[in-house]
């Protein structure tokens, strides 16, 4: 997810104590890279978050769970009773990709179910998040899914996580891409609604809105070799105007921005 332009101030602090066994993950380490306290159980009640190991994986609670609905980490592949479906050509998201694609940007990866899907549809995936908290959280999905079944594993082993803000880092690939994929935070509906899960509504109040997703727009555009694809919700209107085509889900839509670098789109 993009970090907004305004943002409530949050102490985040990383816990020591825990649970279970660490695993694969280096709390201390974690603590100087993102320049966070590292603390013990009897100081959490000092904080608004806690990035912690749970069950051997990296998650983060918020000291209000009834708020927040517990706590928030990447899966990617059947892990933990969680599975993400494999993505088949006539869906909407691969018609929107398009064929003979070899590298996809992901410019708003989050928490990288989209980069996985995109993955195992076959291209390579680099999986862009400027909040580095949430980019901890990524890089340790990815961590445990490759060490799953060989087949997550391979999915998983063809997306490169880069940490950083995409409207900077796209135009230092080389080569250019041939599709960038945003996925903004969705605005919300105006009529009453369930309530969003919890990874949303936690990665709302940690990162912002996205309230410059129209400039990583323009900056897309002008990367991509051939198409950028944006993410939007069936009641949302179009993050520019004009898409080439747009190719609708049950829920959401997939709006197509055909680049110079293609003379025409193909489904």
């Amino acid at each position: 997810m993009l970090n907004g332009n305004s943002r409530t101030a949050f102490r985040v602090v990383v816990c020591r104590d825990h649970d279970h066994a660490a695993g694969g993950v280096d709390l201390v380490g974690l603590s100087k890279t993102l320049a966070l306290p590292l603390v013990g159980r009897a100081e959490l009640t000092e904080c608004d978050w806690v990035l912690c190991v749970n069950e051997g994986q990296l998650v983060i609670c918020a000291s209000q769970q009834d708020k927040y609905g517990g706590p928030v980490y990447a899966t990617l592949g059947p892990v933990g009773g969680r599975h993400f479906a494999t993505l088949y050509r006539h869906q909407p998201l691969a018609k929107a990709i398009g064929r003979s694609v070899t590298t996809v940007v992901d410019a708003t990866a989050g928490l990288g179910q989209d980069s996985f899907l995109i993955a195992g549809y076959g291209p390579r995936v680099i999986a862009m998040e400027r909040s580095p908290i949430v980019a901890a959280l990524l890089n340790d999905g990815l961590r445990r899914g490759r060490e799953q079944n060989a087949a997550t594993a391979r999915i998983v082993d063809r997306i490169s996580l880069q940490q950083g803000d995409a409207q900077s880092l796209l135009p230092l690939l080389q080569p250019p891409p041939d599709v960038v994929y945003i996925d903004p935070m969705f605005p919300p509906k105006r009529r009453k609604s369930a309530l969003a899960k919890k990874e949303i509504r936690t990665l709302r109040t940690l990162v912002g809105d996205d309230s410059d997703a129209h400039k990583l727009l323009q900056v897309a555009c002008a990367v991509a070799r051939r198409r950028v694809v944006v993410k939007r919700p069936d009641h949302a209107p179009p993050l520019a105007p004009n898409p080439t085509v747009s190719h609708k889900g049950k829920l959401v839509r997939y709006d197509v921005y055909v680049t110079k670098g293609i003379a025409k789109y193909h489904e």
